[in-house]
């Protein structure tokens, strides 16, 4: 089925951008000796001007989503976390000399989007190719190699540079606060001082290389004694919830620096925006920062996050146990291979049911059911193995879904679609047999 969405989502580009339909000769395109790679795999790419532009309709198979708007006469290619849409299609060479003129590409009233932004494209041979160098302001590494004679790109999510790192975790305090709070992060370790346990504090890193700081108060927590921590901040906020007078987060750096200490790596921000949020029991600052080198995850070794001086001996903070914690820990469990990831999981009181789709490369994947003891860790041997024994099941790609269980019975039940038909199944718990309903 997706590959009959796929061929027709890739008719639906030809047609949409046609030059006979669209327009004049805009320039010339060129033969090129340059091996492109996205994401680890090589990818069809021509010259233009000396610059390498890649295929838009192929990046669906290096794990985009690739969507044609007839509407709105757009076409939007966003990065998404996994292929699976099938092998990437294999690179046909050209037969020509490197720097002579292939062909003509074409004016087009198409705008292309990447990941929900505005890219140089062009319109060859009613296909849309993309400027890869262009890639690198929206977050993507683009390296030449010149020994190689290659040009790698890398998607954010990839690269190692876009990641979260939970700082703080908020506890119910019932004395009023002191106003002041440090928040330190060594190596994996997070101590505190003052009032770190007030609220939940994060560091996310984006695409574009800024740190973003998400520190949240919980009333449904009873975390109702953070006026002083609320107070300090809000003359600090340039826009968000509540703010009558929004203002440039420029106006406020000084500001924000005279409170707030943000280092990463020992290095001390200077430009920081604060902006505020909210929603049903919790209110939350965003604190943004600019001026900080960039750094993949595996590069972090400190991080400092202070309100005002805190005082105080430092106390250690530790990660809560919950039951997302003991799902991501069952999960690197199961992976094999480092492109695999989870689709779907179901849990009951005592198990997970997770369903793991197994990539040994880029865009193939088979699908893997496993049943997970939630209070031992105990893995079930793969589960969907027992449904290929069915007719008409046997096959990578089953796609288990509509999850349920019946405690009482220990069983727990899944749909599972094969080859043109669906069938319904159970797994018992005790036995870790699949029957079929």
């Amino acid at each position: 089925m997706k590959k009959v969405i796929s061929v027709l989502l890739m008719l639906c580009l030809l047609m949409a951008v046609s030059p006979m339909v669209f327009g004049a000769v805009a320039g010339q395109y060129y033969y090129t000796d340059i091996v492109t790679y996205l994401n680890g795999v090589e990818i069809d790419a021509i010259n233009i001007g000396g610059e390498t532009l890649i295929s838009a309709e192929d990046m669906q198979y290096y794990s985009f989503h690739v969507r044609w708007l007839p509407d709105e006469r757009e076409l939007r290619v966003n990065s998404i976390p996994h292929a699976e849409n099938g092998k990437p299609p294999a690179v046909v060479k050209a037969d020509g000399v490197a720097g002579s003129i292939r062909g003509d590409y074409y004016e087009t009233d198409i705008v292309t989007y990447l990941d929900d932004v505005p890219i140089i494209a062009y319109n060859v041979g009613g296909r849309t190719y993309l400027h890869a160098e262009e890639m690198r302001k929206y977050g993507y590494i683009v390296d030449w190699s010149p020994e190689k004679w290659s040009l790698f790109i890398v998607s954010p999510d990839r690269s190692g540079y876009v990641y979260d790192i939970p700082m703080s975790f908020g506890k119910a305090n019932l004395e009023p606060d002191s106003g002041n709070a440090e928040v330190r992060y060594n190596n994996g370790k997070r101590t505190g001082r003052g009032d770190a346990d007030y609220f939940d504090l994060s560091m996310s890193a984006g695409a574009k290389g800024e740190y973003s700081f998400r520190m949240a108060f919980y009333q449904n927590k009873s975390l109702f004694y953070s006026e002083n921590l609320q107070k300090a901040l809000d003359p600090l906020v340039s826009n968000g919830k509540g703010v009558e007078n929004p203002c440039d987060p420029k106006e406020k750096f000084d500001l924000v620096n005279k409170t707030i200490k943000i280092s990463v790596n020992g290095q001390q921000a200077r430009q920081i925006a604060v902006e505020r949020g909210g929603g049903n029991g919790h209110t939350d600052y965003y604190f943004t920062v600019y001026d900080l080198p960039r750094y993949k995850e595996t590069e972090i070794d400190s991080i400092t996050f202070s309100i005002g001086e805190a005082t105080g001996e430092a106390y250690e903070i530790k990660q809560p146990v919950v039951d997302s914690y003991l799902l991501d820990m069952a999960v690197e469990k199961l992976k094999k291979n480092p492109l695999d990831f989870m689709k779907g999981s179901y849990a009951t009181d005592g198990y997970f049911l997770i369903y793991m789709r197994e990539s040994q490369s880029l865009g193939e994947v088979i699908d893997r059911l496993y049943l997970v003891d939630r209070y031992t860790g105990d893995v079930s041997e793969e589960l969907l193995q027992q449904v290929k024994t069915g007719e008409g099941f046997n096959l990578d790609v089953l796609h288990p879904f509509a999850f349920s269980a019946d405690e009482n019975s220990g069983k727990i039940f899944f749909s599972c679609q094969g080859a043109e038909k669906t069938a319904d199944f159970y797994v018992d718990v005790n036995t870790k047999t699949v029957y079929k309903r």
